[in-house]
């Protein structure tokens, strides 16, 4: 039983250390996490199977309240600013990072 304890507080200290670090690519804004689920600030808009605060051109609506809100209370870990810790692959964020590539090769 010991041994479980001790491999679970290493886990959990190594957890920790992986989400104070950042090493999730760059945000892309593709809306991916908002159309997949929803953020603790977050609510479900059944009809458009979305985040109901997330805007046409895939950014928060809420941006500006949840990042003063944040700051008041002194979040080490916040929800933007982080980058893009879900799917890599998913295929919104590929359109994206394919269509940037072209735009660069084109200049």
């Amino acid at each position: 039983m010991e041994e479980f304890e001790s491999l679970n507080n290493e886990f959990l200290q190594e957890l920790g250390k992986l989400l104070k670090e950042t090493n999730c690519p760059e945000c892309v804004k593709c809306g991916w996490c908002c159309k997949h689920t929803i953020c603790y600030y977050g609510e479900w808009d059944y009809e458009k199977n979305q985040c109901k605060f997330l805007t046409e051109d895939n950014l928060c609506s809420k941006y500006d309240e949840i990042v003063a809100l944040e700051e008041d209370m002194r979040l080490e870990i916040k929800l933007f600013g982080s980058g893009c810790c879900l799917n890599y692959s998913n295929p919104d964020r590929l359109k994206i990072i394919k269509q940037r590539n072209k735009k660069l090769e084109d200049f």
